[in-house]
């Protein structure tokens, strides 16, 4: 018997509940100390930039409908194994540093002032667990996605009803200028990370060729509308001017509101809720994608020490900062990746035949490109220091293996 395909709303539903998760609930309230009222826009600008590298995986992923991998084998099939292993490289660092973002999120949603002791907890516990993780993740991910939705349904609908409209809270709409807009765009990408799935599905899609396209727009478009509207009722209720870096904004809005205590429980615990099952999926997928690679031939053996190393690494990265600093540092490896998709649709275009093809061409794919540098460029010293360096290394250690694989080959022929 052969195996169920999933349907239009099925991969719909997958797309949210990867998408809509601790992003929002950690990263809303940098974004507004970023660019003020912009951040209505930085959010729009960021879905813009979202759909078009969808599509460019959904055509990239009907050229290879029988490999899984997502950017990273899309980069390593159409432009070899190097371009390919940084690709998977910068996605584990961005794993790792995004693990980090929403721990501390979740930490200061218990204890803000004790966050980073709560956070490498928190680290340690699901790391141990991490042999259960994957069933319980995968079990519990639609679940947790539809109360994710039920919970900020709940935020704006209370704090728009509590509130009364104030023209100061949405003036001037850029106090930090375009430059404000768009380093807030480069932290809301934080939010949108995991998009990018959908467009893996398509062998597992009924009449995936037609469906996940669709199931992207679905999804991106459900998405777009809600984190806009969470935003719009944090403006309408507070002052863009009170927002900074806290790892907890949506109860930092409740409370300065003077929300029901009821509506604040019931947030807190859906954040809570959200940003532990986040963690858990993270360090599975740099697992995963350490695996992956070590499977590939494109990095030595970690073996065993896999999981200890990345959960070590997490821990360490807390010391980087609050969640504004980490998001940003994690966007870079998203958003280096997301640099290749074009790429890979202009190879693949001239050396294969997608069955599906990403609409506008080549003007999407000049415009997710464009895009793409225009964010890295405003992500902040750290984020590039960190992510020039973690390049570094990586090639470092692509080179190497690379060089001992070769002359372990030599000296076997004699």
């Amino acid at each position: 018997m052969s195996e169920r395909k999933l349907t239009l709303w099925d991969a719909v539903g997958i797309g949210l509940g990867n998408i809509i998760g601790a992003g929002i609930f950690v990263m809303a309230g940098s974004t507004i100390d970023l660019a003020g009222p912009g951040a209505l826009i930085s959010f729009l600008f960021t879905a813009m930039i979202a759909f078009s590298v969808a599509l460019n995986s959904a055509e990239l992923s009907s050229e290879f409908p029988d490999k899984e991998g997502g950017v990273y084998t899309f980069a390593k099939e159409t432009m070899g194994n190097t371009v390919g292993f940084l690709v998977g490289w910068m996605r584990m660092i961005s794993y790792v540093f995004s693990g980090s973002a929403v721990a501390l999120g979740f930490a200061s949603y218990v204890f803000p002032s004790i966050s980073i002791p709560i956070a490498g907890t928190l680290i340690i516990m699901l790391s141990l667990v991490y042999s259960r993780g994957l069933k319980i993740a995968s079990e519990l991910e639609k679940y947790i996605s539809l109360i994710n939705v039920a919970g900020l349904l709940i935020f704006a609908i209370v704090i728009l009803s509590v509130s009364t409209f104030s023209i100061s809270h949405f003036t001037p709409v850029a106090p930090h200028g375009i430059n404000g807009i768009l380093e807030a765009s480069s932290l809301a990408f934080f939010a949108y990370s995991g998009f990018n799935t959908v467009a893996t599905l398509t062998p597992s899609v009924k009449d995936g060729v037609r469906n996940v396209p669709r199931a992207i727009i679905l999804s991106l478009s459900i998405s777009s509308i809600i984190y806009i509207l969470i935003v719009f009722s944090m403006l309408y209720g507070v002052p863009w001017q009170k927002f900074g870096v806290q790892g907890d904004p949506l109860r930092f809005a409740l409370m300065l509101v003077h929300a029901p205590y009821w509506t604040v429980a019931i947030v807190s615990g859906v954040a809570l809720l959200s940003t532990f099952s986040v963690t858990l999926s993270l360090i599975i997928a740099s697992v995963r994608t350490t695996e992956q690679m070590v499977k590939d031939k494109l990095i030595p053996r970690t073996g065993r020490f896999t999981l200890p190393a990345i959960s070590s690494f997490m821990i360490l990265s807390l010391f980087f900062g609050n969640v504004e600093v980490l998001g940003l540092i994690s966007n870079f490896g998203t958003i280096f990746s997301y640099l290749i998709t074009p790429l890979a649709v202009f190879i693949g275009r001239k050396r294969l035949k997608p069955t599906f093809r990403s609409p506008f061409y080549p003007w999407v794919q000049l415009f997710s490109l464009m895009s793409s540098l225009v964010i890295m460029s405003v992500l902040g010293d750290e984020s590039l220091v960190v992510g020039l360096v973690s390049l570094l290394i990586g090639l470092i250690i692509h080179v190497l293996h690379v060089e001992i694989n070769f002359f372990e080959r030599e000296r076997s022929k004699k």
